[in-house]
C-alpha cells in the first residue's frame, strides 16, 4: 500500500486544476493558484516524482471515432498468484484494451474495451476463453451507452457546482484522417505535449496543428484535459456502487440524479446498456465514509432503492481515452 504524500493548499490547488484541464499553460495555473509559472512548473514536476501525478490525458470521446464500448466483469476460481498475473498480463497485450482495474467484491477484474463491432469483441473474447475458460466462475458484458466524469472537488473540500462531462457516446462517427488520429495519440499519452513536438512527430506544421485541434474540440471528439492520480498517495479509496431502483418515475430519478450529481467525491457516472440501474464511482478517504454516503443515500430515497452492491477498485493496470494501436 503506497504511503500517503502530505500536501499543502496550493498542491491541492494545482491537482484540482490540472483535473479541470490539464493543457492549461503554467502561467494560466499560476495565476488560478496564486504562484509564479516557475513555481507551478517546480510543483508539478515534484507531484509528478512522488507519483501523486500518474498522467495526464486527453480525454477523447471514441465514439466519435467510431468505436462500440465493452464493459466486462470477470469473477476468477481455482487461480494462483502467478496464473492470475498471466492472464492480466495476456489481457494488458491487447491494444484495445483502455481500462484494467483489480477488484474487491462480487467480480476480481473490470475492464474497458473499444471495438469497431461486436464480431471483434467476440473473436478476442473466444481467445480468451480458449487460454483462461477452466479459470472463469462467471462474467458479465455490457455496452457503455455514455459516461459522465465529475472535477474531483473533494480535493478542495468544495461542492460539486460543475456539471460533469460526458465523453463515451454512440454518436455518428466523424470523418478524421491519419494526421488527425496522430494528434489524438499524442495528446491521449500526453495532454501537457508541446504543440512543437507534436508538429515534428506529425511533419504538420505548428499553425496546422493549432487549427486541428481546434476543430478536434469544436466536434468534441477531444472532450477535455484531465489528471490521474495515485489516490492512495492523496489518502482516498476508490469504490464503484450499483443501484437496482424499483417503483421509479422521471421525477423520482431526476431527484436522485441531481443529489448524485451534487456530492463532492462523486467522480464517475456510467450509463450501461446491460448494466445496473445505476452505476457511479466514488473516492473517499475510508470505508467509514462511504458508510456514511450509503447509509444518507438510503435514507433519503429509500423508496426507489430496492438492493445495491459495492465494488473496491484496488489496483488499477492501465487507463487511456484512446487505444494503443
Amino acid at each position: 500500500m503506497a504511503e500517503k504524500i502530505s500536501l499543502d493548499l496550493k498542491d491541492r490547488k494545482i491537482l484540482y486544476e490540472l483535473d479541470k484541464n490539464s493543457r492549461q499553460s503554467f502561467n494560466e495555473l499560476g495565476k488560478k493558484v496564486g504562484l509564479s509559472k516557475d513555481t507551478v512548473s517546480y510543483r508539478i514536476e515534484n507531484l509528478v516524482k512522488k507519483g501523486v501525478i500518474k498522467s495526464l490525458n486527453a480525454v477523447i470521446d471514441t465514439g466519435k471515432l467510431g468505436f462500440k464500448s465493452f464493459r466486462l466483469f470477470v469473477k476468477f476460481y481455482n487461480l494462483s498468484p502467478e496464473k492470475e498475473q498471466e492472464i492480466i498480463n495476456f489481457l494488458l497485450k491487447n491494444k484495445n484494451l483502455l481500462w484494467l482495474v483489480q477488484v474487491e467484491g462480487n467480480w476480481d477484474i473490470n475492464t474497458w474495451f473499444l471495438y469497431k463491432s461486436i464480431e471483434e469483441m467476440n473473436e478476442f473474447w473466444n481467445k480468451f476463453l480458449e487460454k483462461y475458460n477452466n479459470h472463469i466462475e462467471k462474467r458479465e458484458f455490457a455496452i457503455y451507452s455514455n459516461i459522465y466524469y465529475f472535477n474531483r472537488v473533494y480535493l478542495l473540500d468544495k461542492k460539486q457546482l460543475n456539471p460533469p462531462i460526458s465523453f463515451v457516446s454512440l454518436s455518428k462517427e466523424e470523418n478524421l484522417d491519419e494526421k488527425d488520429l496522430e494528434i489524438l495519440n499524442l495528446l491521449a499519452e500526453n495532454a501537457r505535449v508541446s504543440i512543437i513536438d507534436i508538429s515534428k512527430k506529425t511533419r504538420l506544421t505548428p499553425k496546422t496543428i493549432i487549427s486541428r485541434i481546434k476543430k478536434l474540440e469544436e466536434k468534441k471528439v477531444i472532450i477535455g484535459y484531465r489528471a490521474e492520480f495515485d489516490l492512495e498517495k492523496l489518502g482516498y479509496k476508490y469504490y464503484k456502487i450499483h443501484i437496482s431502483t424499483f417503483n421509479t418515475s422521471k421525477e423520482k430519478m431526476e431527484k436522485l440524479k441531481q443529489y448524485l450529481y451534487a456530492h463532492p467525491n462523486i467522480v464517475y457516472d456510467n450509463k450501461v446498456l446491460g448494466g445496473y440501474d445505476i452505476e457511479i464511482e466514488i473516492q473517499v478517504e475510508n470505508e467509514n465514509k462511504l458508510r456514511g454516503f450509503i447509509e444518507e443515500l438510503r435514507k433519503n430515497f429509500s423508496n426507489i432503492i430496492k438492493d445495491y452492491e459495492v465494488l473496491r477498485y484496488y489496483k488499477e493496470y492501465r487507463l487511456r481515452f484512446f487505444p494503443l494501436e
